[in-house]
């Protein structure tokens, strides 16, 4: 009966062990923080509000057209260099302020997933000002990850530029 017993415990913590090491730490090909002198809930009015990118993005986005296929909203996106991208919005969480998006169309060749974040916090020992934390997450060869997070570096510094223009 011990050895049973003894046997059962074995296979279960085998088993929890096996769940427990599923998960992975996911480590960003870029971060990038930014403060911004406003507060966090009207720098998040901004950014939840998706058509407003055009208008944050310091002229960089020439037309934004939001739409909804099967509960998925995408951002159709056209740059003022004539370049055109489209975007599936995977989160925009009104209580922590997180948004992500997935860059659909175009991908470099080799890139599998392109997954962009935006965190609004409070600074701890400022009113004031809050900060804007940016991630980007990459999949695919390392030859296509370096232009891809050029571009994509680039743009979250419109974006930053823009935020300020209009909240500061």
């Amino acid at each position: 009966m011990k050895r049973l017993l003894l046997l059962v415990l074995i296979c279960w913590s085998s088993v929890s062990m096996a769940q427990m090491q599923a998960a992975q730490k996911i480590i960003p090909d870029y971060t990038h923080e930014t403060q911004v002198k406003s507060t966090p809930v009207k720098i998040w009015r901004v950014i939840r509000d998706l058509p407003q990118v055009k208008e944050y993005s310091n002229g960089m986005i020439r037309e934004v057209n939001i739409r909804t296929v099967n509960d998925t909203k995408f951002r159709d996106l056209v740059f003022s260099d004539g370049r055109k991208r489209t975007d599936e919005i995977e989160q925009v969480h009104d209580q922590y302020k997180f948004f992500v998006f997935h860059v659909q169309d175009p991908l470099p060749a080799g890139i599998r997933k392109a997954v962009v974040t935006a965190l609004v916090e409070s600074l701890p020992d400022k009113d004031d000002v809050s900060v804007v934390r940016w991630s980007i997450i990459l999949e695919g060869d390392k030859s296509g990850r370096k232009p891809l997070v050029e571009t994509l570096s680039a743009e979250i510094a419109n974006y930053e530029a823009g935020l300020k223009k209009m909240l500061e």
